[in-house]
């Protein structure tokens, strides 16, 4: 018997520490999950690349306002029969004859007046890295949204996952109650049987929202880009102390809106477009310049081997005459997307605008909705603890003591789904903003 003892001891202090080395899910914040996301997530890094290329792209070079330096050499070996006959009467006869050209030079090619439109490219190609920081900014400050929508749509989740526990366990007491009147043959086994099939609903329930709460829980790990089994607690609080101001809100929407943002410079781009099209009308003056060093070599004939070294320097005047209407139709085509990129910016300030109205006014409706449904939850409860003592002194029945629960379990429900609809107008309302 003491060794049985002995063995019991070992092996529980044996395998004692490999329980404690399983370490609880950590805790994550809203900030922490925002800050996670923005280091992985995969549409932010791949607009992150996007705004890299146009940072990239945009260099004097890429605009054509440097001059190109190129190294040309070619050789050119020839075997043929050579026949010549000189003024003089002299004849050279050769069958096979070698003959070998090499040439070598370094080139440069410059333009130096294309009716400023190496300018004109270079502030568009300042203003595409401009709207890829923008572009940027957007994905990022969606992806916050969205990873916060997710982290309070878990936070949701789990509160009616408690507020499930509370049913359950008034559930449990109402059936107590009813088992023990029934044994004392003061009730009828109905009041019993009910109590149990509300019991096991409200358990089905808890098991339905628990489920929901790890589907939420993986779609939150996606935007983090991490394995979805990766676990994590969140912290259980949906309270909104926001207290949005219209005309400040209004004033940082119009300065700041990513979307918006992206729009007046798309519109910005395709005016430099119809400008920078518009120089094709102009004429083109190229600079060139070319150090050659040439030799040929001939295996037959009166000139043995030539060599040749010299610095040429020129130039090319384009001046284009007649295209046709080519020019004018890509001008014209230009004018009508500029004039569409600032139809949309129009239209996108008015729906952000319309959209901020719609959040406020919604927003403002949680509010009230909100105070309504924490006076239904304070008078459902004693309505409950009141139909509850009733029920165990025998002065009511179980079904009063069912509609009082259901009326609770409704509440709570209720009053959750405003928590987190006033967290999603908040939001959605700094996401309009820029604020995010």
């Amino acid at each position: 018997m003491l060794k049985r003892l002995f063995l019991l001891l070992f092996l529980c202090l044996s395998t004692a520490p490999a329980f404690a080395q399983i370490p609880p899910p950590a805790l994550l914040t809203p900030e922490e999950a925002v800050r996670i996301a923005l280091e992985n997530n995969f549409d932010i890094r791949l607009v992150r690349g996007d705004a890299e290329i146009a940072r990239l792209n945009n260099t004097r070079a890429n605009a054509g306002m440097l001059p190109t330096v190129n190294l040309v050499a070619n050789e050119n070996f020839t075997l043929s029969a050579f026949q010549q006959k000189l003024a003089n009467g002299n004849e050279f006869n050769a069958i096979g004859a070698p003959f070998n050209a090499v040439n070598a030079g370094v080139q440069l090619n410059w333009t130096l007046f294309d009716g400023q439109r190496m300018v004109i490219a270079k502030n568009r190609l300042e203003a595409l890295e401009a709207l890829g920081q923008i572009n940027l900014q957007a994905a990022i400050e969606q992806t916050s949204a969205n990873v916060l929508l997710a982290y309070y749509d878990i936070v949701r989740s789990r509160l009616l996952e408690r507020s499930t526990q509370e049913i359950i366990s008034l559930n449990e007491e109402r059936l107590r109650i009813a088992e023990a009147r029934l044994a004392a043959g003061f009730a009828a086994q109905t009041d019993a049987l009910q109590a149990r099939i509300d019991l096991n609903q409200q358990r089905s329930n808890l098991l339905t929202q628990q489920t929901a709460t790890s589907t939420a829980m993986h779609s939150l790990n996606l935007w983090l880009a991490r394995p979805p089994e990766t676990a994590f607690e969140v912290v259980e609080t949906l309270e909104n102390t926001y207290s949005p101001d219209r005309s400040r809100l209004l004033e940082q929407m119009l300065a700041q809106n990513p979307q918006l943002l992206a729009l007046r410079k798309n519109a910005d781009i395709a005016a430099l477009t119809v400008d920078e099209t518009r120089t094709l009308n102009k004429p083109r003056i190229t600079g060139i310049s070319q150090f050659n060093v040439q030799r040929t070599d001939n295996g037959a004939g009166f000139l043995l081997n030539n060599t040749q070294t010299g610095f040429v320097i020129g130039g090319s005047l384009v001046l284009p005459l007649y295209t046709g209407g080519n020019i004018r139709r890509q001008v014209d085509v230009a004018r009508v997307a500029a004039e569409q990129a600032a139809v949309r910016a129009d239209a996108q300030r008015l729906a952000i605008e319309t959209e901020l109205d719609n959040q406020l006014a919604f927003f403002h409706t949680q509010q009230k909705v909100l105070t309504l449904e924490a006076d239904n939850a304070r008078n459902a409860r004693e309505s409950l603890s009141v139909s509850t003592e009733r029920f165990r002194l025998g002065q009511t029945n179980a079904l009063e003591v069912q509609s009082a629960q259901n009326a609770l379990e409704q509440t709570l429900l209720r009053q959750n789904v405003v928590l987190y609809n006033l967290k999603t107008a908040e939001l959605r309302l700094q996401l309009l903003a820029g604020e995010l």
